[in-house]
């Protein structure tokens, strides 16, 4: 969530608010606020993140819009007019549960940075607010990207004390100005590629002698074998259940096998791949924890670290240092030109940051978590 500064720059240009139009393709004339909010992300996150890598692609915010079964999303965007038809200089997004939390709405604001100090974020963060009350929901989550810098100065911590953030940050002002607390902090972690290949072999073998011969490894990728749908719904809903949530008001989504298939739908329906390695319980025939890394072959140069769980049960076996090693072999077989992998970890999971640190990945930014009542 980004914002204008607290003190309104002179306007430099005349914007206004409107719903984005829902094109059928990217082909449609309509097809122009998609491109122009993937653009506003990119121009948002190479200046405050340091590079546009995690910006949305067009094709992924229409196949988004086309799939609410899980989690709806409403839409507003701050346009300027110019000669070659509007302008998305600003954009926020309110998220609501469909099975869950009815609670609940997330939302995040993202303001140009040629446009910000105009008033811009204060009016997107007043119109997703009052969306959320139209809704019916009577408490808010807000989300604040930050930078490897943005940590420094003046800070805010949650009250575990695990993370922390820039005081000073617009987003971070802003949230607090619409009666938010830090709740959680989550960290960006990077890892730069190659990672040397006996670097990983030694990693990986050291973690197999601690699981020693309990457990094999699978490895595919899309579709999830049928006979691991149910078990790897059955992980996730684990990671949704034991995932730390600090100060965050916030109940478990459900999983099962068919939201594991509509999730695949819309990965291939971005053109997005990914490689899963899983660990089988030989004794019992249990999923016992899975990785996943995901990418689109439209970005060579990064790829994503998806969900990476153990169960509770199989745990002390070192099973996420040898699905993560496992898969990161394979990954390099598969995209040997990809530059960097980047990682998200709450603050408060120091034995997941303990792995990713172990592997090589380096702080990279994070993630201020906000919540409070509407």
């Amino acid at each position: 969530m980004t914002s204008p500064s607290a003190v309104p720059a002179p306007a430099t240009s005349a914007w206004r608010l409107m719903a984005p139009p829902h094109p059928s393709s990217l082909e449609d004339a309509d097809a122009w606020a998609y491109r122009g909010i993937a653009n506003l992300h990119a121009a948002a996150q190479r200046a405050d993140l340091g590079n546009p890598d995690g910006a949305p692609a067009p094709l992924g915010i229409l196949v988004g819009m086309n799939n609410q079964s899980y989690m709806r999303k409403l839409r507003q965007v701050a346009v300027v007019a110019t000669p070659g038809g509007p302008q998305v200089v600003g954009e926020a997004t309110v998220f609501l549960h469909v099975r869950s939390n009815p609670e609940l709405a997330h939302t995040g604001v993202v303001v140009h940075p040629d446009h910000r100090g105009q008033g811009i974020g204060t009016a997107l963060a007043e119109w997703a607010t009052s969306t959320a009350r139209a809704e019916g929901r009577t408490s808010l989550r807000a989300y604040v990207d930050f930078g490897p810098d943005g940590a420094d100065g003046e800070t805010l911590v949650p009250a575990s004390g695990n993370g922390k953030v820039s005081a000073d940050l617009p987003g971070v002002r802003m949230a607090q100005k619409l009666g938010l607390t830090l709740q959680i902090v989550e960290r960006r972690s990077r890892l730069d590629l190659p990672v040397a290949p006996e670097t990983v072999a030694r990693l990986e073998a050291e973690a197999r002698a601690a699981a020693g011969d309990a457990y094999r490894l699978h490895t595919w990728l899309a579709p999830t074998p049928e006979q691991w749908v149910a078990p790897y719904a059955a992980l996730e809903q684990a990671l949704a259940d034991d995932e730390p949530r600090g100060g965050l008001d916030i109940e478990s989504d459900v999983w099962d096998a068919d939201r594991i298939r509509a999730q695949e739908a819309v990965i291939a329906a971005r053109g997005d791949r990914y490689v899963v390695t899983a660990a089988e319980h030989v004794a019992t025939g249990e999923l016992a924890g899975i990785t996943m890394l995901l990418w689109n072959d439209e970005k060579p140069d990064h790829t994503d670290q998806e969900s990476t769980v153990v169960l509770r049960a199989h745990r002390g076996h070192r099973l996420g240092m040898l699905l993560k090693a496992a898969n990161l072999r394979e990954h390099a077989r598969l995209r040997p030109g990809a530059q960097r992998i980047y990682t998200w970890n709450n603050e408060e999971n120091p034995h997941m940051l303990g792995i990713n640190i172990a592997l090589g990945f380096v702080p990279a930014g994070g993630c201020a978590n906000f919540q409070g009542p509407l």
